[in-house]
């Protein structure tokens, strides 16, 4: 029979996922961006990164890992059934694809006039001589290896153990032509396609927002992602071939084998992720906003603590997650009384009390006592603050409905005692959510202002502290929020009317909801940030 293993289905699911993510970020990208901020360096560089990391989600070849190997059970007509087309050509087309769409929807000219530009550009200016030279070398042995398949002999499959033998081994592989022209097809339109994509890059128009070295740079940055994750793929499809190759005999005494082309490819795969494109610079002669990202370049115009504490800030809040974790690990040794809001709630708690943390460090480090603070306009993105308010407002009549449940459901929580009130858990868990949350965010507020850092500097870093805080408790008020809803949709009934299953069904989007706005994204800093204040005049705020 003609069948898919599960490597297969697993792929597909995900190529689903992440067509969702590319018709969200195309969303984003042509209808909410603004005008200014298409004009921004930080967003242009945002653009870049975001291109790159959704073609590096798209090109994954796990699909096609057993490509022209069949099991004993399944029938295939000829062997070019035995070729997971889709598989194979899938990543090699989006990846093409998401890096045309990104340079497509770069950000158009605005201007009312716009001013002509006579430049002759070569595709190789912009092609990085080591990572060219690599990515040809990758295409090359791929191709050679292609070029063994073809004339491989296939392998016959058995159904039964041979009587003595020690290998599990009996599955069959198809012969090599078949499999050979498919790769050998996908490896020629991924060159193709990056050479397409090249000339693409290079004959674009300039963004007017940029200068001519930064629409240089930026051209590099985008064939350097481009032939990373070129090669990449042109490794996994040696790979594929390799894992066919090595494929034992059925019945063998071979216990075990090693695809080295897989491990081939895995170093491969580190390598073209640490080769790190060139850094896009700022236009304004402040160092400190490039010394941010490239410490080489910090110069005695990059002087004061700005950018040491925007680097503390950002690798402190990089560690939040592991703290979130520990929680985790804590919170299952209150299930007896929690149920799953106990892991659930610590985790949040455990997050918020990182981003606490970072103030108090904040404070000590590079601040005085009686330094003026910075007034704050918008402090908190409106959506978040609107997100925590509804989800508090909500738990009331949930939570009042809750009590009038059995206990004892799937997702049920035990509490302190059976007589306890249902309610008194996720109450208790909302407030410790809310009250760690006041915590947190009085610190930031009342934290007096930094010492040797530009004013603009200390308040988008308090900004960014409370976008974090109400980001994290946000989603936690939702979290509590489903846990109620789910509980309330999948509760026992003993003779009285059933469990609303819509109820579950909306506690669950709730809850996917609340995981998706952990990673909702953060305003970046920007070379204003970094500009040195004249005369240190403080707006106070008391």
């Amino acid at each position: 029979m003609f069948g898919t293993n599960w490597m297969e289905r697993l792929f597909f699911m995900g190529m689903i996922g992440v067509a969702v993510t590319v018709l969200a970020y195309l969303a984003l990208r042509m209808f909410v961006w603004s005008k200014a901020a298409a004009k921004s360096l930080e967003y242009i560089r945002r653009h870049a990164l975001w291109t790159g990391l959704i073609a590096w989600a798209f090109s994954s070849l796990a699909g096609a890992n057993r490509a022209g190997i069949y099991d004993p059970h399944m029938f295939y007509p000829t062997p070019w059934h035995a070729v997971p087309w889709f598989a194979i050509f899938a990543p090699v087309v989006a990846v093409v694809s998401v890096h045309a769409i990104g340079q497509a929807t770069r950000p158009a000219p605005k201007a009312t006039k716009r001013v002509a530009v006579l430049e002759f550009r070569k595709m190789r200016d912009y092609i990085p001589t080591a990572l060219g030279w690599t990515a040809f070398g990758v295409f090359l042995f791929s191709a050679a290896v292609m070029l063994f398949v073809a004339t491989t002999p296939g392998i016959a499959a058995i159904t039964t153990p041979v009587p003595g033998a020690e290998s599990p081994y009996m599955a069959g592989r198809m012969s090599g032509g078949p499999l050979a022209l498919a790769l050998t097809l996908a490896l020629l339109l991924l060159a193709a396609g990056t050479l397409l994509v090249m000339r693409l890059i290079t004959s674009r128009r300039s963004l007017e927002a940029l200068t001519p070295e930064q629409n240089k740079t930026l051209r590099i940055i985008g064939v350097n992602r481009l032939l990373r994750v070129s090669a990449t793929v042109a490794s996994g499809l040696a790979t594929i071939a390799g894992n066919y190759l090595v494929q034992p005999m059925p019945g063998s005494l071979t216990l075990s084998y090693t695809n080295w082309l897989a491990v081939a490819n895995i170093a491969v795969l580190v390598a073209m992720l640490l080769w790190k494109p060139p850094f896009l610079d700022s236009p304004t002669e402040n160092a400190g906003y490039n010394a941010l990202y490239l410490p080489a370049r910090s110069t005695k115009l990059a002087a004061g603590d700005g950018v040491a504490v925007a680097r503390f800030s950002d690798s402190f809040a990089s560690i939040s997650p592991l703290l979130g974790i520990a929680g985790l690990f804590v919170g299952l040794l209150t299930t007896k009384w929690f149920g799953w809001l106990g892991p659930l709630t610590l985790v949040v708690v455990f997050i918020l009390l990182a981003h606490w943390g970072l103030e108090l460090v904040l404070r000590h480090n590079y601040t005085r006592p009686g330094n003026p603070r910075n007034r704050l306009l918008a402090a908190v993105p409106r959506g978040l603050a609107i997100v925590a308010t509804t989800a508090c407002l909500a738990l009331i009549p949930a939570l009042i409905a809750v009590t009038n449940i059995n206990k004892g459901g799937m997702y049920d929580w035990p509490g302190f005692s059976r007589s306890a009130p249902q309610f008194l858990i996720p109450l208790l868990c909302a407030l410790v959510i809310i009250g760690v949350t006041a915590g947190a965010g009085s610190v930031v507020i009342r934290r007096p202002g930094l010492t040797n850092a530009a004013d603009q500097l200390d308040r988008t870093l308090r900004r960014r502290s409370l976008f974090r805080i109400m980001r994290t408790s946000a989603a936690g008020l939702l979290a509590v929020l489903a846990a109620v809803l789910i509980n309330l949709g999948t509760a026992p009934t003993y003779g009285g009317p059933s469990a609303d299953s819509s109820l579950a069904i909306v506690g669950t989007a709730f809850l996917v909801t609340a995981a998706v706005l952990c990673f909702y994204p953060i305003k970046g800093f920007t070379p204003h940030d970094f500009m040195p204040t004249a005369a240190h005049d403080h707006s106070v705020s008391r």
